[in-house]
């Protein structure tokens, strides 16, 4: 039997006439979209009887207009018939501070650093993850930077620093912060070239006259 993107798409609705909110096609590329609760039993099914043996990477995406709010993508790849699908879910009722969504790492065990970064970017806990914590930010780190609700120029830090940019031991919150910085007046500036330099620069940034 020949397995193809489209042919995927067909057995998984097949099998699981439940689980299937809708199948997409799009140059050329095949999205499947799944109810949350199939979510493991749909991976086990790619994995064992249709040979998706590797799982490419575990993202996810905030729509913070919508409800649910996050997808989270799974691209999936057969090397045996060389084709790929994305599986999808939607999380995140509204309220919903940390949604939860079962892990695969069960099923690919390189799922592990993927959940962790989205665990740690977007706030999506992972059911049944062997070690779920921060893999980016600090420990105690309280929000979730890949959120759109995020000031995109950070907080302001207490001092002291390294590079302008430290944990907090209170949380600042958002809504009056976007305007805020994580960098000091004397580090570089949001999009600086890495190439200015200045006195207080952090460690290893600086020009090599050597090289000069």
């Amino acid at each position: 039997m020949v397995i193809t993107a489209a042919s995927t798409a067909d057995a998984v609705r097949e099998k699981f006439p439940q689980a299937v909110i809708e199948s997409v096609e799009h140059r050329g590329e095949q999205t499947i979209i799944i109810e949350p609760e199939c979510l493991m039993d749909v991976c086990r099914h790619l994995k064992t009887q249709l040979q998706y043996s590797f799982l490419e990477t575990v993202t996810a995406v905030d729509w913070p207009e919508r409800t649910p709010r996050f997808d989270v993508v799974y691209q999936l790849l057969s090397m045996e018939h060389q084709c790929f699908v994305r599986l999808k879910i939607r999380v995140g009722q509204k309220r919903e501070e940390h949604p939860e969504v079962p892990s695969v790492t069960s099923i690919w065990p390189g799922a592990n650093w993927y959940e962790r970064e989205i665990y740690d970017l977007f706030g999506i806990t992972f059911e049944g993850h062997p070690d779920l914590r921060r893999i980016l930010m600090p420990e105690d780190w309280s929000t979730h930077p890949l959120r759109k609700d995020y000031p995109i120029s950070g907080f302001e830090l207490p001092e002291p620093h390294w590079g302008g940019q430290v944990p907090y031991t209170v949380d600042p919150g958002v809504g009056d912060y976007y305007q805020q910085t994580l960098r000091s007046s004397e580090g570089r500036q949001f999009n600086d070239n890495r190439d200015r330099a200045n006195p207080s620069q952090e460690p290893g940034t600086m020009p090599n006259p050597d090289k000069a």
